[in-house]
């Protein structure tokens, strides 16, 4: 078949092609040809020149975009360093913690360490050992202020430095990251580009270079380079120089310039050649054009030559290059596909085309070929533009045409596109009628259609396979998505997947009937029972039988055709079938209940083994003597007989059988049988009617049961509901799920909730839930973990009444171990927890103020020391005595001092807060426990202020008997830890504090000094050797002598105490006389009154005693005693008062 022979119509082209070419003709052309030469190197010089500046220009805008990448990701560097920075921080992080590296590390793997600075410069903290870059930080930070990271290095470019501000700015700190210079590089990231760019990053005022792209061969070829782009970069100290190579830019362009002239100059000569040959080609085309006429007409294939040269113009007018804006074309401008169809001409059809299309022009072709009969059936024109847009070299295809009998004709066309788009003015199209095929070919495919449909309905697998090679030719229901797995899945395990997925058990089968099948199973049915595993991982059953279809020249097998049908489910049923019965006959034989079978005539066939444990006959006995044999007493089984009697009478009667299945269902008996061994034991009866399917009695099925333990545990239920109904106590009793299912008279008296009211709800309604939601929540859980629990737990009354009660719950099992109920027993211990509160505040609290005693008080100081230790609080401890109070109560009696200490404790108690602690020690002393406070200072000035009050307070006389009494305090306080932390060093300290205020002048108040306890034990040594001094006579009177005013006449002697101590000489009277007040007066008195004897009677020896204790009746009275036990007569025993200076100097 011809391809691309010329047209008839292109003739008059030819001609004019062949005409004789003039002489001049040659000359003209080498003249182009040379202007053609000039301007193409003219324009190639232009174009040198204009590439070299497009590369100039490439670099620099690549510059500036390296310039803005390298300041982002500086930015974003620096913004991840202090995000990690302040989440180390946050969560207590430090630097020198490896963790606080490791995770700045993951995100800038050139850290080596991170340092914080002070808003001086100053490092505060470093990961690094020993850092000699302090100088240089300071100096980095003032360039870093003001900025909120700064980039900078050393000049040796050895380590990079990145200086975050901490916090993102809210302190003066900067975090100071140490980086190697591979840094550098990770800022300078960049992806591939297809011209290698020229670019140094260096420090801005030396100019030293950092990092540059590409790295120099020598010294001499950076100097070659011209600076297009010198941009500083931000936050930094660094700026990005582009550079640009015009010596190898100018090198790279010289070779293609060269290249594209020499392909310039020939190409100017291939015309001249070219129109040398066109002659001799035009002579050949002549002699092609009669031959191409002889067989365009003598050919018995349908020719169509088609002209299609306007088309590509058309599209390219049409904008249309792709199949996708074809289709665009055809929806938004509809009527263009015409304009499309007439560029697509006829121009000429041989003899045998006109025959087949039934036509008598070339024109008349057109219609049904190119643009169709009817949308129905569309002609080739829009599968032809289709084919040319996508560059089809050849195009097949299929239509069908209306005869003019009416008849379809199937015609089939070949078109061979020209890659050449000058060809397209001759295209050859070969028509073929593929009318009676056709229709043979759609006979054929609706009978396949239709055995298609048949296999693909067959419900069972159906398949076809080759013995030799294992494959699959054909199968109506893929194997692998029967068992549920999806195409990926059987695409993993290959083309013989069945082989992965059979039972192991099952290959060795499975071979054999293929060996069987393969040389003996010509006429054979083969079957066998196959397991596969399905998506589910569960063994499917198939029932296989295979048949052989085609044998070899050997006459064995080569491939068979076989089924698969799915069993699984008639295994299982039938498998299940067998377990069932197995099971019942076991359970048969094994349980203890006796069960029994008649026949349809109503004799025993079958009796459990389970009759021997139970009466104690063995199975066989019982079918030969029957069960008459073992009842005690024939009255109990009348009724069981009475039904015997009415089925045996309705055996052969239908109607009065479907009357007996209708009325009877199951039948109980009680009635006693005689063991073996003579004993008598009760017996349930249950027995039902065994029908068929179809209604027919098949017989009678009972089972027997000895009920001797149930009569027994009737027995035990009637004495514990006895015991329930009668207790004291209250029980209630729950199902597993927690709900009330019976409760005695005692809980009604106790909670005031009827029986009835309760049932079926939860004993929630009986608890205080929100004062203890937890503790209810533990005794859940000890009944889950122990089954049982018991305490004291607060319930509330039907009328809303809280009270206190002793609660035992107990996990009732069954038994087979499960959770049977819940009971649970409740008595009301409100009486018995008001007895426990009376004895514990007698125990804990003064009876006289109701304050906490020396107990509970000491018990809450240490648990306050020891809260106070953990939180590094101070604690406040307070001692307070009265000063005046023994007078008060021995002068106005008990009574009187007992209200005095009442109202002594309310005063105190309005002079402190709810959560301090108030205590009464014994007597007049009373103790103050202030809550701890979180600073010392806090704590002195509230102690200050409550010892203020308290005096204040104190101003107030207290009204006893219809007089007012005044009183003053002295108190002493202690502070821990600084006064001391265990609880009787601080108590002492305290109580040394009180017995200062008292020294101080009483009415006042005194911090623990520790100078306080050296004076107070150098006080007691005094005091135990004044003790000792008046036993060993220590102590000796000095008599001054009394004048009168004139000098002349002796009026008295004035007796002065000195003490002569064995150790320390003569002590002052200053250190030993208020000792000595506070310890009595007996010596001096004694000795005094005993000496007035050796005095004449007109003269007279004064004591001395201090000004404060002429105030003392007591002391009057001891020294009144001691003159009495003198004998004096006379009346000298009338003290002196003086002022202590006067009377001891």
């Amino acid at each position: 078949m011809p391809t691309s022979t010329p047209l008839p119509s292109s003739s008059v082209a030819i001609d004019s092609a062949t005409r004789p070419l003039r002489g001049s003709v040659k000359g003209i052309l080498a003249a182009l040809v040379l202007v053609v030469l000039a301007l193409l190197f003219w324009q190639l010089i232009e174009q040198f020149h204009q590439t070299q500046e497009r590369q100039r220009q490439r670099s620099l805008e690549y510059s500036i975009q390296l310039s803005d990448r390298m300041s982002l990701n500086m930015a974003l560097k620096a913004q991840i360093a202090m995000n990690l920075l302040d989440e180390a921080q946050s969560s207590g992080g430090r630097l020198e913690q490896p963790t606080a590296l490791a995770s700045l590390r993951t995100a800038l793997p050139a850290l080596r360490s991170a340092a914080r600075l002070n808003p001086t410069g100053d490092i505060v903290g470093d990961s690094a050992e020993a850092s000699r870059d302090r100088e240089f930080l300071r100096q980095a930070m003032k360039k870093a202020q003001g900025h909120p990271y700064f980039y900078t290095g050393t000049e040796d470019v050895k380590q990079i430095y990145t200086l975050i501000r901490q916090g993102g700015g809210v302190s003066g700190d900067y975090w100071a990251l140490r980086m190697a210079p591979d840094a550098l590089k990770d800022l300078a990231s960049q992806p591939a580009q297809d011209f290698q760019h020229i670019w140094r990053l260096e420090q801005r005022k030396t100019q030293r270079v950092l990092l540059r792209e590409p790295a120099p061969s020598n010294e001499a070829d950076s100097g070659l380079s011209d600076t297009v782009l010198l941009q500083p970069l931000s936050n930094s100290d660094w700026q990005l120089r582009g550079l640009f190579d015009t010596y190898k830019a100018r090198s790279e362009l010289l070779a293609p310039l060269i290249g594209k002239c020499l392909i310039g100059l020939l190409l100017s000569i291939l015309p001249l050649i070219a129109l040398m040959s066109l002659r001799k080609r035009q002579r050949q085309m002549l002699q092609s054009r009669r031959r191409y006429r002889d067989i365009f007409e003598g050919a018995g294939v349908a020719i169509c030559v088609m002209d299609m040269s306007g088309l590509q113009e058309q599209l390219e007018a049409l904008e249309v290059r792709t199949d996708e804006d074809f289709e665009l074309l055809l929806k938004s401008q509809p009527a263009s596909l015409k304009r499309l169809l007439q560029q697509l001409r006829i121009n000429e059809l041989n003899q045998v085309a006109l025959g087949l299309l039934e036509i008598e022009r070339s024109e008349q072709a057109w219609q049904p070929l190119i643009e169709g009969e009817s949308r129905s059936r569309p002609g080739i024109g829009v599968q032809v533009i289709q084919a040319v847009l996508a560059g089809l070299p050849r195009l097949e295809l299929e239509i069908c045409l209306t005869r003019a009998s009416g008849q379809d004709q199937h015609l089939w066309l070949v078109m061979r596109l020209p890659e050449s788009r000058s060809d397209f003015d001759a295209v050859i199209l070969s028509i073929g009628d593929i009318t009676s095929r056709k229709q043979i070919e759609l006979s054929l495919l609706d009978r396949e259609s239709f055995w298609s449909d048949v296999v693909r309905t067959v419900p069972d697998h159906l398949y076809v396979q080759d013995v030799l090679s294992q494959r699959v030719i054909y199968s109506n229901h893929h194997f692998g998505y029967t068992l549920g797995y999806s195409k990926s899945e059987l695409r993993a395990m290959g083309e013989f997947f069945w082989e992965i997925l059979l039972h192991p058990d099952d290959a060795r089968s499975y071979q054999d009937m293929r060996l069987r099948q393969r040389h003996h199973g010509h006429n054979e049915l083969l079957q066998c029972v196959l397991r596969f595993r399905d998506r589910e991982n569960n063994w499917r059953c198939f029932d296989v039988r295979e048949q052989a279809l085609a044998w070899d020249a050997e006459n064995l097998v080569t491939r068979i055709i076989g089924i698969a049908k799915d069993i699984t489910e008639q295994v299982a049923s039938s498998q299940s079938l067998r377990d069932s019965e197995q099971r019942y006959r076991m359970l048969a034989e094994s349980i203890s209940d006796v069960i029994f079978s008649t026949d349809g005539q109503l004799a025993v066939n079958y009796v459990s083994p389970s009759v021997e444990r139970a009466l104690g006959y063995s199975a066989e006995w019982i079918l030969q003597n029957g069960w008459s044999a073992v009842i005690a007493n024939p009255q109990q089984v009348i009724g069981f007989d009475a039904l015997i009697s009415r089925i045996g009478k309705v055996l052969h009667k239908p109607q009065e059988l479907a009357r007996l299945r209708e009325e009877v269902t199951t039948r109980m008996f009680l009635f006693d049988c005689l063991r073996a061994d003579g004993r008598k034991i009760p017996v349930e009866l249950r027995v039902v009617l065994v029908w068929d399917e179809n209604g027919n009695f098949e017989g009678i099925f009972g089972v027997g049961r000895d009920i001797s333990q149930q009569r027994r545990a009737e027995k035990d239920l009637r004495m514990a509901a006895t015991v329930f109904e009668h207790s004291t106590s209250a029980i209630l009793i729950t199902d597993p799920a927690g709900y009330i299912v019976q409760a005695n008279e005692a809980f009604t008296r106790v909670s005031g909730y009827e029986v009835a009211q309760v049932l079926d709800q939860l004993p929630g309604m009986l608890t205080v839930e929100s004062e203890q939601e937890n503790h209810l929540r533990y005794i859940l859980k000890q009944l889950n973990g122990q089954g049982t629990w018991e305490g004291e737990i607060r319930l509330k009354r039907r009328n809303g009444e809280h009270y206190p009660a002793w609660v035992g719950i107990t996990a009732v099992l069954d038994d087979e171990g499960d959770l049977a109920s819940y009971v649970c027993f409740f008595s009301d211990i409100s009486e018995r927890k008001a007895s426990e509160d009376r004895i514990h505040r007698l125990a804990y609290y003064d009876a006289l103020t109701h304050l906490p005693n020396r107990t509970l008080f000491q018990d809450r100081l240490h648990s306050a020391l020891q809260h106070a230790e953990r939180q590094q609080a101070w604690v406040v401890l307070m001692f307070l005595d009265l000063d005046r109070f023994k007078p008060i109560n021995d002068s106005l009696g008990h009574a009187a001092g007992d209200r005095m200490l009442q109202e002594m404790a309310t005063r105190l108690l309005a002079c402190v807060s709810s959560d301090d602690t108030v205590a009464r020690m014994g007597g007049d002393e009373f103790t103050l426990l202030l809550q701890p406070d979180t600073s010392r200072e806090a704590a002195l000035t509230r102690a200050i202020h409550v010892a203020e009050r308290i005096l204040t307070s104190l101003v107030t006389p207290f009204v006893l008997e219809g007089r007012e009494f005044f009183v003053t305090a002295s108190i002493g306080i202690a502070l821990s830890p600084q006064d001391g932390k265990e609880l009787s060093q601080l108590m002492k300290n305290a109580d040394t504090a009180m017995y200062h205020a008292k020294e101080r002048g009483k009415n006042n108040f005194q911090f623990y000094q520790a100078d306080m306890n050296a004076t107070a034990l150098e006080r007691l040594e005094l005091e135990s050797d004044l003790r000792h001094a008046l036993e060993q006579q220590e102590f000796t009177l000095y008599y001054q002598p009394q004048f009168s005013g004139d000098g002349k006449r002796l009026t008295g002697a004035e007796a002065l105490l000195r003490w002569r101590h064995p150790r320390r000489g003569l002590v002052p009277p200053n250190d030993f006389i208020p000792v000595l007040e506070s310890s009595g007066w007996w010596w001096k008195s004694a000795t005094g009154c005993s000496l007035k004897r050796a005095v004449s009677s007109n003269s007279g020896i004064r004591r001395g005693f201090a000004f404060r204790k002429c105030r003392s009746t007591s002391r009057r009275d001891s020294s009144r005693t001691a003159s009495s036990a003198s004998a004096s007569p006379t009346s000298w025993s009338r003290p002196a008062c003086h002022l202590p200076a006067w009377s001891w100097n």
